[in-house]
């Protein structure tokens, strides 16, 4: 079977991306409430790890080596509540054939479920309560690639489509 064409590919790194923002942005705006922050992780797939990824995360030039515990511990520290606003997504498709982790990396699918793509997100984020809080403008850059545990045919509801590799922040 053939890869999918750069029209599918374009379409569905679109389509994820904006599904993403709108779910990532939300679990950090409510992130106090208990969302997990992890579940948007590499490292929150059996396979993923297993293949040696772990997330890659960098925010202001500083390397999360601890992965996304210091990034929540890093957003906590800039101040509670906190409101990311975004303004701006924007999608490229990378590999139309991802295989990493994957069960069959053999197989071909014209659908664009291996596919691996990046987004670019801008906006505005607010750290803090009211006119005490500090409004500054962020930049946000993915890389995601194809959460296999959430592609097969029993796969729980609540799982990722598509986890962060690869996050680069910066709060100007």
């Amino acid at each position: 079977m053939p890869l999918p064409s750069i029209e599918t590919q374009v379409k569905v790194a679109s389509e994820a991306a904006d599904r993403f923002v709108e779910h990532y942005y939300d679990a950090l705006n409510k992130h106090h409430r208990g969302t997990q922050l992890s579940q948007f992780y590499v490292s929150t797939s059996a396979k993923l790890t297993g293949a040696g990824l772990k997330p890659d995360i960098s925010i202001n030039g500083h390397v999360c080596a601890a992965g996304v515990p210091e990034l929540e511990e890093l957003i906590e520290k800039q101040g509670r509540p906190v409101h990311f606003e975004v303004q701006s997504v924007d999608a490229h498709p990378i590999n139309p054939h991802y295989v990493l982790g994957s069960t069959n990396p053999e197989a071909q699918n014209d659908k664009g479920d291996k596919l691996s793509f990046t987004i670019q997100v801008g906006g505005t984020v607010k750290f803090g309560k009211g006119e005490d809080g500090t409004i500054r403008a962020f930049n946000d850059a993915f890389m995601l690639v194809p959460h296999w545990e959430a592609q097969g045919r029993n796969a729980a509801r609540t799982l990722q489509r598509w986890l962060i590799v690869s996050q680069n922040s910066r709060y100007l």
